[in-house]
């Protein structure tokens, strides 16, 4: 007799919201280190944090696929797990930015003092947050379609 496992509705929302926190996690420690550390005015060295949710959510799915699904994984399962993993990783990456901006005295490296009030309102903390929550959900959105159509799978 042969067994054919495939996931549960438990399996399938610990993976997401566990992808999510450690994504959430990951990219917090990378941006940080990457500001204090390897901050250069014009680098392109923290486009990597773009791109880490997109192999992130890749290897989650592909994980996932391989431990818990023989059967069908639509593409509507996947877009979810992925999409839903990102944006809890967003949203506590931009609650991460915020704090370490506002509490922690993460100071933006662009000289605010000489550009006047409106460009310390555009780079404050709560706006810096904003921002990034709202790239990287855009991200994610364009991430997670293309993901969805490569962790599809039917038998």
């Amino acid at each position: 007799m042969i067994l054919e496992p495939t996931y549960t509705g438990k399996q399938f929302w610990l993976t997401t919201v566990i992808s999510g926190l450690l994504l959430s996690v990951f990219m917090s420690i990378v941006y940080i280190v990457f500001y204090e550390r390897l901050y250069v005015e014009s680098s392109y060295l923290f486009s990597i944090i773009y791109l880490i949710p997109f192999v992130w959510l890749s290897i989650t799915l592909a994980i996932f696929k391989n431990k818990f699904v023989w059967k069908e994984f639509p593409f509507g399962k996947a877009f979810l797990m992925s999409f839903l993993s990102g944006i809890i990783g967003s949203i506590l990456f931009s609650g991460v930015i915020y704090v370490f901006y506002a509490y922690f005295g993460m100071e933006s490296r662009i000289s605010l003092y000489e550009n006047g009030r409106l460009m310390r309102e555009l780079f404050s903390p709560i706006a810096t947050a904003v921002s990034m929550l709202i790239i990287n959900v855009i991200l994610i959105l364009i991430y997670s379609l293309i993901i969805a159509i490569f962790a599809r799978k039917k038998v």
